[in-house]
């Protein structure tokens, strides 16, 4: 089949058939747009903005300091969630009066109380400017006063929490070395006192330049040998707490001392200590499930990965250092066995007390550097721009600017519908429309009727009692229990289109078919037999419905013989048709039969024995040479066959008729169902008289040029 186009003129005609579709959509949109506009843009809102800078420190005391604590980092980024945290918001809200300034732990986590400091989160954004080390704080009110009181609040409650934190540190280092002070100078005073001891209780001692040589050595080796020992054992402590430490929140869980600051194992400290302080940073505003944070863990475990494999190369390293000095030290006892006991442990003695003496110092030089440090204000967030208050609001409404787009956009949505749902319409709107698109003519209109009416027709047209089968059969025939009705004239004006549908060419067999099920063919062929023989006409009804065949039924008789019978040639054709005397006897009964004229002249040829496999009845040959029979016998031979997509045999028998009706059902089969249906007819050169249009609702249009259908 080719394919079908749609032009200028038919898209305009599509605008005009739903242009009321349009209208409605354009008005409700433009009508939603006003009370949007009226809802969410009538507070209006007020921003503004103050500039502060983040520096970091760098003071005297800084290179210990950064040993004994964690960094900020310089991510900008960071900052500004910072600005945004609950420590910073909390401050702010307390210089405006929005929380109590002492408020209990207990206040502090209600949820009244969070509500507001989340609200206020709401209100705050903090972006840093690019390449610079300066944030832009913006604050949002609903008045100018406001907006500009918190967004410089917010400021400088961001300063004030950032030296607290610093400082604070600083204090907590401070107090650490001094508890390490204490301990040292304790153990210098034990080593100085059992120095002491040793010397009053042996005297002096004496040894040769070689031995006292020899015994420096031996003890230097010894004091590495002690020292590699205690490196040794802490590496070994820090990979098992790198391996069994959980993700923590707490920075102080994840410090891992590095001696050489150029060391790669000082560099990943550093590292691992700045993703802690940043995913602390993102836990004020975020779970622990979010994507940031879990991409921070992510990068945290690799990190630790990395120093596990950093220090067990190290661990390696130490142990061939260890075996190296034990042989060196093995050597030095093997050489010089004579070395008095007392000479080796005076030497002991005074390494002790130097080595501690040697700390105590270092610790005593960084007590004084934090003490230096403590005394300065650590200061990395400046306020180099305070917020001024807005002249105008940032969401002034725009009302007429708003209909507008509402407007063109309520047109442009309603055409969309409108082409939608004439693409979905599997409807034909007018006569004519339907004449055009399948190129031949409506033969008739049978009008939508209500089944109801139609039942209670057939009960006054009946006896009384009648059972409600036979009830529900009559009403089937409108010919019969209510000729005056407007769907039997439309069966008559059917019967007049057909009679000269081919003036040149007398038609005396008509096949009926149709696309699909249930579209009221065999009801159609059925009364128009009916309409035909109370005209006068000598009428054969056949009934090739093999499959499902319903003629049987509508008119009370016997399924067999039949049809069936006489193409297989069992019985004369002849002896298998029925006839008024049938119907009598059958379930129309004789009173309803004998009251209605012209029914002697309708036969009726049911479809015969059932069968399993119904094509191995229609043979084209015999069906030829039976129809062409049954012309010789009778004025108009009616021909009511199955449906054309479900199976083919209403188009195998078409091209052995005079012509071919087809029934349509509008609204129940699409448009390309019908159009496949007639492309199969034309295929099979049948003579197509026309289409009978079922279950139509009509209406005059005002002005009275053609007749408009709408379809249920």
């Amino acid at each position: 089949m080719g394919q079908y186009e749609l032009n200028i003129l038919d898209y305009w005609l599509v605008i005009r058939k739903r242009k009321f579709l349009i209208i409605l959509t354009a008005a409700l949109v433009m009508i939603l747009t006003f009370l949007l506009t009226q809802i969410f843009q009538s507070s209006p809102i007020y921003e503004a903005s103050s500039r502060v800078k983040f520096d970091r420190t760098s003071t005297m005391g800084d290179l210990f300091f950064e040993s004994f604590t964690y960094s900020w980092g310089n991510d900008w980024k960071t900052q500004a969630e910072v600005i945004r945290s609950l420590p910073v918001l909390e401050q702010a809200g307390m210089t405006l009066g929005l929380v109590p300034l002492d408020a209990p732990p207990e206040t502090r986590q209600s949820q009244e109380y969070l509500g507001i400091i989340y609200n206020l989160q709401s209100q705050v954004r903090a972006e840093p400017e690019e390449d610079t080390a300066i944030i832009n704080i913006t604050g949002a009110a609903d008045t100018p006063d406001m907006a500009q009181k918190l967004s410089n609040a917010v400021a400088e409650a961001y300063r004030t929490e950032n030296i607290r934190a610093r400082n604070r540190v600083v204090t907590e280092s401070l107090r650490f070395v001094e508890t390490q002070l204490a301990e040292r100078e304790q153990k210098l005073r034990k080593a100085e006192e059992s120095l002491r001891e040793f010397k009053e209780r042996e005297g002096q001692v004496f040894l040769t330049d070689e031995a006292k040589a020899a015994l420096t050595a031996f003890t230097r080796l010894e004091e590495e040998h002690d020292m590699l020992l205690r490196t040794k054992d802490q590496t070994t402590k820090q990979i098992d707490i790198l391996k069994r430490q959980k993700l923590s929140t707490e920075p102080s869980a994840e410090r891992i001392f590095a001696e050489n600051p150029s060391s790669l194992l000082f560099t990943l400290r550093s590292k691992l200590v700045e993703l802690i302080q940043e995913r602390t940073t993102l836990l004020m505003n975020y779970t622990p499930e979010h994507p940031a944070v879990k991409l921070v863990d992510r990068k945290i475990r690799n990190l630790k990965l990395e120093m596990i494999r950093e220090l067990v190369s190290k661990l390696k390293s130490l142990n061939t250092r260890e075996a190296l000095l034990e042989e060196q030290i093995d050597h030095y006892k093997t050489q010089y066995l004579d070395f008095p006991e007392a000479a080796i442990r005076l030497s002991r003695l005074e390494r002790e007390v130097q080595v501690n003496s040697d700390l105590y110092a270092k610790l005593k030089t960084k007590q004084q550097e934090l003490l230096i440090k403590s005394a300065e204000r650590i200061e990395e967030v400046t306020i180099i721009s305070p917020a001024l208050a807005p002249k105008s609001p940032v969401n002034a409404p725009r009302h007429q600017l708003n209909l507008v787009v509402g407007s063109v956009m309520g047109i442009f949505l309603g055409v969309v519908l409108a082409f939608a749902r004439e693409s979905f319409d599997t409807s034909i709107a007018t006569i004519e429309g339907i004449e055009e698109f399948l190129k031949v003519p409506v033969l008739g209109v049978l009008p939508q009727f209500d089944e109801k009416e139609l039942r209670d027709a057939a009960a006054k047209a009946l006896p009384p009692n009648t059972e409600r089968p036979v009830v529900d059969m009559f009403a089937k025939l409108p010919c019969l229990v209510d000729p005056t009705s407007m769907l039997s004239e439309n069966l008559r004006s059917l019967r007049t289109n057909i009679q000269f549908a081919n003036i040149d060419r007398r038609m005396k067999s008509i096949l009926f078919t149709s696309v699909g099920l249930g579209e009221g063919k065999s009801t159609t062929v059925i009364n128009l037999a009916i309409t035909l023989a109370q005209e006068g006409q000598r009428v054969l009804l056949i009934d090739a419905d093999m499959r499902k065949p319903i003629t049987h039924k509508r008119l009370g008789l016997n399924r067999d013989p039949g049809l069936a019978e006489g193409l297989v040639g069992s019985t004369r054709w002849q002896d298998s048709v029925q006839t008024v005397t049938d119907l009598m006897l059958g379930g129309m009964g004789v009173d309803l039969v004998m009251n209605t004229p012209g029914l002697d002249n309708l036969s009726v040829l049911t479809a015969g024995t059932a069968s399993r496999n119904p094509a191995e009845f229609l043979t084209l040959d015999k069906f030829s040479s039976l129809i062409a029979e049954m012309q010789e016998e009778y004025d108009v031979v009616l021909v009511d066959t199955p449906p054309i997509l479900p199976v083919t045999d209403a188009v195998t028998m078409s091209s052995r008729v005079d012509g071919t009706i087809l029934v349509y059902q509008v609204g129940r089969i699409g448009r390309s169902a019908l159009k496949r249906a007639k492309f199969l007819l034309d295929h099979a050169k049948a003579n197509v008289l026309g289409v009978v249009l079922t279950n139509v609702h009509a209406e005059i249009a005002p002005e009275y040029s053609y007749v408009e259908y709408a379809y249920r």
